[in-house]
């Protein structure tokens, strides 16, 4: 029965597939479970709620329990573009799973400004720049951006009756994290305050936004002076109320800069070279057992 019904949840995971992207999320099959039942957990890659491609790479998988760590780095299942984790519940409590994924390094070229271009799946000091076949290419070119891409994605199960959820509210010690102001178990109630933390401490100005799966339209805010941010996460339609919620670094100044590379000799341009920070953070409305 277990192995049929994840079957059935692949099939309306995959149904939500739609166009490319490059976020990294979890979609847990259930966010509650019995003591000793095994816990499936997939993880996508996409834009959106829609899951378009595997998370290739360096990938890392911690489950938090009550009696500490478990690691399951290199245990998915591939399943279409899911890579499927698993864990056995144990023990009754909130389990937290904290997930790393890199596929490495990005450079996006603008050959015919404003912006026509293409991407290279490298870091600009990777890349031979005299090697590259620019043939056709504006005489005002130039690199835009080269990032090191960073992922982190978060959701949470719980097992047990009575689960004390509290530990949901505080932070794991993702680089950049959202961590849930409100009881978790009243997502899809109304408003839901998050706060957004990079490499521990709080962040403005960051776009913060939602997605209810099955209905991609954004719900949206800005991170604040302490670095905190409500979004009306309003579902009164919804048997299970799940929402994507997301945040970007981008090419925020404070952690990229602006440099000189190699470009067209009719160009100035600058690129802006640096890290960039991605985190995605799942909610679910079935945390306790009456609504699993």
């Amino acid at each position: 029965m277990k192995r049929t019904a994840l079957h059935l949840a692949i099939l309306v995971l995959a149904l939500t597939m739609g166009a490319c992207g490059h976020e990294t999320y979890l979609r847990p099959i259930s966010g509650w479970a019995n003591a000793g039942d095994p816990v499936f957990l997939p993880l996508g890659s996409g834009h959106a709620t829609a899951n378009t491609e595997l998370p290739e790479g360096i990938v890392n998988v911690t489950v938090i329990g009550p009696s500490g760590e478990t690691v399951l780095d290199g245990e998915g299942d591939i399943s279409g573009f899911w890579d499927i984790y698993r864990f056995e519940a144990g023990e009754p409590g909130l389990f937290v799973v904290d997930v790393y994924h890199s596929e490495g390094a990005w450079t996006h070229f603008i050959t015919h400004p404003p912006t026509e271009g293409y991407w290279e799946h490298a870091s600009a000091d990777e890349i031979d720049f005299d090697s590259l076949n620019k043939t056709g290419w504006a005489e005002d070119w130039y690199v835009e951006r080269s990032y090191l891409k960073h992922c982190f994605a978060k959701a949470f199960v719980a097992v047990g009756d009575d689960v004390d959820l509290s530990k949901a509210n505080e932070a794991v010690g993702q680089e950049l994290e959202i961590v849930p102001l409100d009881d978790i178990t009243t997502v899809g109630e109304g408003s839901f305050s998050f706060a957004v933390l990079f490499r521990g401490e709080p962040i403005s100005g960051l776009d913060v936004w939602a997605m209810k799966v099955g209905d991609d339209a954004p719900v949206e805010g800005v991170t604040d002076g302490e670095g905190r941010v409500s979004l009306n996460l309003t579902d009164t339609d919804s048997q299970l109320s799940e929402w994507i919620v997301r945040t970007d670094t981008k090419m925020d100044p404070r952690i990229v800069e602006a440099v000189d590379l190699p470009r067209g000799p009719l160009s100035e341009e600058k690129s802006y070279v640096g890290p960039v920070y991605r985190a995605a953070l799942t909610l679910r409305s079935d945390y306790r057992p009456e609504g699993y």
